[in-house]
């Protein structure tokens, strides 16, 4: 076996045994609509709680391979955000109430001592719960977004797509971005996620086409320039979001920000391009407090 051979083979073990650790599916109803959210180790209590959340039409299982890297230090949920997943659809969506169902699905698993860890469109959200939730939020990891001047985007679809089996299904998912290195066996798993079939045989995607018209036009981040919260940031070095500009706005606007890492070899879906460098960015960044830690107010300038 060459060293090459080696390496997938144990890269292939490691995907292997991570999702062998399946874990609980659970829901809350919060503010009228169920959030489903799928959880890791909750009956050991001594741990604190670690929250990941997915990005863009994205769903909780973008996070199988990864959290159970993390049960050896932490109790871990992946909620899926209303109208994607399988969470329910609401008339309207707001990143408001995505950070109240962050909170709600941390006390729903009894949660306490919570790090927050947003991929991408669910970063605002989860800075907004940190700024919401001192006494259960202890910080939050934002992973490759764009937080400040976030521009507008076009609608891109307003009605759910029908394909005739998941075989067209699947061959018609795509990252937005779609970066260069995606990892063939852990985009299939995370599209496989993203579709259902429906009563009449097809298959849809599982997100509410709505998403695409509203969720996008409320960044909040005018409000939340300057505010003093517990954060720190990794990015893909070769992201198509997270461009240095972004990242010197995103100190400028997050005042205590800590520790910005760069992960090597990645663009912005750092868990399906590098899910090894995401997971040690992760760990090394947890291993030391945030100098907010702790403090019971989170404050705005």
């Amino acid at each position: 076996m060459t060293a090459a051979e080696s390496y997938d083979s144990a890269f292939s073990r490691w995907l292997a045994d991570a999702w062998a650790r399946q874990p609980e599916v659970r829901s809350v109803r919060v503010e009228g609509a169920k959030v489903s959210y799928r959880a890791w180790n909750l009956d050991d209590t001594t741990k604190p709680g670690l929250l990941l959340s997915h990005g863009y039409i994205g769903h909780g299982g973008w996070w199988d391979h990864i959290a159970p890297h993390f049960l050896d230090q932490y109790r871990v949920v992946a909620p899926d955000l209303t109208g994607m997943g399988d969470s329910e659809w609401r008339p309207e969506y707001d990143r408001k109430q995505y950070a109240r169902e962050f909170l709600a699905v941390a006390r729903d698993a009894g949660l306490d001592r919570v790090v927050i860890a947003s991929h991408s469109f669910s970063a605002i959200s989860g800075l907004l719960a940190t700024y919401l939730g001192p006494d259960l939020v202890e910080r939050v990891v934002v992973i490759d977004a764009l937080v400040f001047d976030v521009p507008q985007r076009e609608v891109g679809m307003t009605a759910a797509r029908r394909y005739p089996d998941i075989e067209t299904t699947l061959a018609r998912y795509k990252l937005m971005p779609p970066g260069r290195w995606p990892i063939p066996p852990v985009l299939d798993y995370v599209a496989r996620g993203s579709c259902r079939a429906t009563d009449d045989g097809a298959w849809t995607w599982k997100f509410d086409p709505e998403i695409m018209r509203v969720a996008i036009d409320n960044p909040l981040s005018a409000s939340m320039h300057g505010m003093h919260l517990p954060v720190d940031y990794i990015y893909g070095e070769q992201s198509e979001i997270a461009t240095e500009g972004v990242r010197n706005r995103f100190l400028a606007g997050m005042p205590d920000c800590g520790r910005m890492v760069g992960i090597p070899l990645s663009h912005h879906h750092v868990m399906i391009e590098q899910p090894v460098g995401l997971v040690a960015a992760l760990k090394g960044v947890l291993a030391q407090p945030h100098p907010l830690s702790g403090s019971p107010s989170r404050t705005r300038p």
